[in-house]
């Protein structure tokens, strides 16, 4: 009996499909896979040799703020689209397991990465900013399932919008989607995306460094946030900008933070199982590792 895990990101969403381990994951665009959820899944199967009835289990993870209870959620990245229903289309493939991506990422981590560590966090910086945790050999979850939006901690007073509508929040000023507003808002210089701006910095273009220098000094304050929160044991970091960039964008701010906070600053690592840490997590609950708190 075969599972099916999908993890919805802001830009791309995994499909993985197995039994126990992964046999095969396939990348699509998230607006292509939202466009045509049953296509993509059946076309996923046909590659791993399975037919829809032969699925057991179903667990997605999805960027955004999720309603269990109603089973949609609010993509971080797709503007035509304010609600997703979602559980409904993957039902078609069985009962669904429905859960935030980096809950499933810190899941992922704590089951099939590198270290037995009881307490330890999970960042993504990518086109959002998000957090999972596990205290005590628990992984959290808040009451309605969104714990750690850390995305939308304030870190800055430079009047940047997030796309959530709020202002001045860490994803708003640091994510890949932020990073170009920071750029144009604070030194009047356009960029494509971030990308442009690590390469353009790579080439000495001053406001382009400038702006990895603030990007650092609020990823500085994010984490700082997070160690005196949470007090992981370990800080694993995920996510396109940071998988890409861990130097700049990780490294280097933990290493300014020195005596600043009040919890010991522990060690931050990129994460164990890369790009595919979030569909370990749904395996996991497809395995019957990490059981959902509500």
């Amino acid at each position: 009996m075969a599972f099916l895990c999908v993890d919805i990101g802001g830009t791309n969403t995994l499909i993985g499909v197995g039994n126990g381990e992964f046999q095969i994951t396939r990348n699509v665009k998230t607006e292509n896979f939202l466009e045509r959820v049953d296509e993509n899944i059946e076309d996923a199967l046909s590659e791993a040799g399975y037919r829809p009835e032969d699925v057991g289990k179903v667990a997605a993870a999805v960027a955004g703020p999720l309603d269990r209870k109603e089973g949609v959620f609010r993509p971080p990245n797709i503007d035509d689209l304010d609600e997703v229903q979602i559980v409904e289309p993957l039902e078609n493939f069985g009962e669904v397991v429905f859960v935030n991506d980096c809950t499933s990422a810190v899941a992922g981590e704590y089951y099939y990465g590198d270290d037995e560590l009881e307490n330890i966090a999970y960042i993504t910086i990518s086109s959002g900013i998000g957090m999972g945790a596990v205290i005590d050999g628990e992984i959290v979850e808040g009451w309605n399932g969104n714990l750690g939006e850390v995305g939308h901690m304030v870190v800055g007073s430079e009047g940047i919008k997030c796309g959530c509508g709020g202002t001045d929040h860490w994803e708003a000023y640091c994510s890949g989607n932020g990073m170009p507003k920071l750029a144009e808002k604070l030194f009047g210089a356009e960029f494509q995306d971030s990308l442009e701006i690590f390469q353009s910095c790579d080439l000495g273009e001053e406001n382009a460094c400038k702006t990895i220098e603030k990007v650092q000094e609020y990823n500085k304050r994010g984490f700082m946030n997070i160690i005196d929160l949470f007090n992981p044991g370990k800080v694993y970091v995920g996510g396109a900008v940071a998988l890409n960039h861990f130097n700049t964008v990780v490294e280097e701010p933990v290493d300014e933070i020195g005596s600043e906070t009040i919890n010991e600053v522990p060690e931050f690592e990129k994460s164990t199982l890369g790009d595919e840490v979030v569909l370990h997590g749904l395996r996991a609950v497809c395995n019957g590792e990490f059981e959902l708190s509500s």
